[in-house]
């Protein structure tokens, strides 16, 4: 603080996350400490639950300590103008995961319209074709993937078999809507794969299949998106597609930091968009 009052940097970045309980958010935690701890700078953090009027309130508190950037991981919801204050308190903004759409913001984002083909190309090379997704659209990127996912079907014939259920990405509310998925599963479509908009919606759906005693993958293919640490150890281990979060807080902090470095305001800086994998574990396997 005292060398900003000198007019230098204080070498401070302020982050907004918007869940630090999830386990997605988490990595991306990881990542941007890494990069800032690299290049010399420390990281300060503030949860603010979505709520753009909690953010405001870190960000004069991240102001009054000469913080020379801020990093905002997940989704923010508001009016348009309180974004506007968090501009004029920080000129270098950037933000990481969820899509913050109609701001001048750059941001580090995974591409959810590409992980959805490779999720919905794995499932149909296995041979499923009755697919459903589970999606939150309270996330833009869970209803990118749920546009992804219809588009797919539709352009591959399968159209009439579109389904879209929606949840939370909580364990407890995926676990509920698993249950309620199971118990009509001999409708009369009969889905045999289910593509699940975030890890946590298909970790929810493998507890529900489990109390339901269906057997996955030989009764019902499940795959998640996102790759938390948690996907590998699940029961069967969850086929995903990966976002890679360590990269992307990495990314994010580093561009950040460039921002800073080189003077460059927000509005003038280009998102970066990473490229995702998959992952494939037990939890899909071929149609029987």
């Amino acid at each position: 603080m005292a060398r900003a009052l000198r007019g230098s940097k204080s070498l401070l970045i302020g982050v907004l996350a918007q869940n630090i309980t999830s386990l997605f958010h988490s990595q991306i935690i990881v990542g941007l400490n890494e990069a800032a701890v690299e290049r010399g700078y420390r990281v300060f953090l503030g949860h603010v639950q979505r709520a753009v009027n909690i953010a405001i309130d870190y960000s004069s508190m991240f102001e009054q300590s000469h913080a020379d950037g801020i990093l905002i991981i997940g989704e923010l919801t508001g009016d348009r103008d309180a974004f506007d204050v968090l501009a004029r308190q920080h000129r270098h903004i950037v933000t990481i995961s969820d899509r913050l759409t109609d701001h001048n913001f750059p941001g580090v984002y995974s591409d959810s319209a590409l992980g959805t083909q490779l999720a919905m190309d794995h499932l149909w090379s296995l041979g499923h074709q009755q697919i459903i997704c589970m999606t939150d659209t309270s996330l833009q990127d869970g209803k990118l993937r749920a546009e992804a996912y219809e588009r797919y079907m539709h352009e591959h014939g399968a159209g009439d078999a579109v389904r879209i259920i929606y949840t939370s990405r909580s364990f407890q509310s995926s676990l509920e809507t698993g249950r309620l998925f199971f118990a009509e599963r001999g409708g009369e479509l009969k889905p045999t794969a289910v593509f699940a908009a975030t890890d946590s919606i298909a970790i929810g759906l493998l507890q529900a299949a489990f109390q339901s005693r269906i057997i996955i993958p030989d009764q019902m293919s499940i795959i998640g998106f996102d790759d938390i640490d948690f996907a590998a150890f699940t029961v069967p281990p969850l086929t995903t597609v990966r976002q890679a979060g360590i990269q992307m807080g990495f990314v994010g902090a580093n561009l950040l930091i460039d921002m800073i470095e080189q003077e460059r305001d927000s509005s003038k800086v280009e998102d970066i968009i990473l490229k995702p994998s998959l992952v494939v574990r037990e939890s899909t396997g071929w149609l029987s």
